[in-house]
């Protein structure tokens, strides 16, 4: 997605080192300068196309979006 979506502004991908049973295999962190960016991001065909996937693959999957400085 890096690259092919204009409002994708950082992109982060981090696999578990800890392995405990509170943990997730990946995380993935991305930033955008707006809510607005956010949202239109989440519609875009690439992140949708990625999403299907990943939906297809994952067992289970958590979500965090806050806004920062």
């Amino acid at each position: 997605m890096k690259g092919k979506v204009p409002q994708l502004r950082h992109l982060e991908v981090g696999v578990d080192v800890l392995h405990s049973e509170r943990s997730y295999d990946l995380a993935l962190v991305t930033k955008f300068d707006s809510m607005d960016d956010l949202a239109t991001y989440q519609k875009h065909p690439i992140h949708v196309e990625v999403s299907k996937y990943i939906t297809s693959v994952r067992e289970s999957a958590i979500a965090v979006d806050y806004e920062s400085d």
